[in-house]
């Protein structure tokens, strides 16, 4: 496995820990061609076209709400510093 991999999975596992906070109800792995669901909240093996990404689905509340997408990201990974472009 190479490096990219291992640093997308504990970001795959950090995601997951945080399902609920972040809204995610799906998450499907086409390297390890597996699926996770929220009402399962564990992985069972997938039948998809492999490939070297991962897919997430979060509910439609926080995708249709800056405030609450931010809300939920700052709460598990810390505020993000807001970047200014100089003039």
């Amino acid at each position: 496995m190479h490096n990219g991999r291992k640093k997308s999975l504990a970001f795959m596992v950090k995601l997951l820990e945080n399902a609920d906070t972040l809204g995610i109800e799906l998450v499907i792995d086409y390297s390890l061609n597996r699926s996770w669901k929220c009402d399962r909240a564990t992985w069972k093996p997938g039948s998809f076209t492999a490939g070297d990404w991962w897919h997430v689905e979060i509910n439609a509340a926080t995708a249709n709400s800056r405030e609450l997408a931010k809300q939920a990201w700052d709460k598990v990974f810390g505020v993000i510093p807001q970047i200014t472009k100089p003039i």
